[in-house]
């Protein structure tokens, strides 16, 4: 397990002094990242090699999130790896130890030079020793796209919106769609699927809407093909 200690900052708190959903999966992925360089397997380290990690789902499960100026620690652990994949599971809690959030992820290995998914290499796997996963309920990778979602905006990927592998972050997926939900929507859960990596100037479609309680916002190309698909479930 490798852990992270953090505070809630006034930068990443909205109107009701809680961090944020968006801002809480940049935590998440800060972790996984952060364990990778202190392990000798960074992402510059990999892109030298023309590799990468990318996540492809999320699922995070908000128990409470934390106020302006509390402490907290994310511990993250990878549970299981493939040829292609990597699995990892997060756990949020307060220095004594209320659990304020848990997660799963599914990430992929790509080949940057390429362009498509890489076997994962001997010693990338000997890094990260899995550990049991965390006991929680396992929903499908998969987020099925409602009908009778409303297009709501178009959104350009902009200079701002790129991480080193010159894709759109995934943490930019999230804070923009976290937009589109109902201002007195609580997340309970948040579920996403990464579908296709926007680059430099694409123009995504923003369809939003509720459907069965469950609230979804997906960004598309102009012919329907998506690029990330969300689901949240309120609390």
């Amino acid at each position: 397990m490798y852990t992270i200690s953090d505070r809630v900052s006034y930068s990443r708190i909205g109107k009701d002094g809680k961090i944020g959903v968006a801002e809480m999966i940049n935590c998440l992925q800060d972790c996984a990242l952060f364990h990778s360089e202190d392990i000798g397997h960074s992402a510059a380290t990999l892109a030298k090699r023309h590799r990468a990690w990318l996540v492809s789902a999320w699922d995070v499960i908000f128990v409470r999130r934390p106020m302006m100026a509390e402490e907290f620690f994310v511990h993250t652990w990878p549970y299981k790896m493939t040829n292609l994949f990597g699995q990892r599971n997060f756990l949020v809690e307060t220095p004594e130890k209320e659990v304020l959030a848990y997660a799963d992820s599914r990430w992929f290995f790509f080949d940057s030079e390429n362009m498509k998914p890489a076997k994962v290499d001997d010693d990338e796997k000997e890094a990260y020793k899995p550990e049991p996963a965390y006991e929680m309920d396992y929903s499908s990778r998969k987020v099925k796209i409602p009908d009778g979602l409303e297009m709501r905006d178009r959104i350009e990927v902009t200079h701002s919106c790129l991480d080193t592998n010159d894709h759109m972050n995934n943490g930019k997926y999230v804070e923009f769609a976290v937009g589109y939900i109902p201002a007195d929507f609580e997340v309970k859960e948040f579920r996403a699927e990464y579908k296709n990596a926007a680059k430099l100037g694409v123009q995504m479609v923003v369809n939003a809407g509720e459907s069965d309680g469950l609230y979804y916002v997906v960004y598309a190309d102009e012919e329907g093909n998506p690029y990330f698909i969300s689901e949240f479930t309120p609390a």
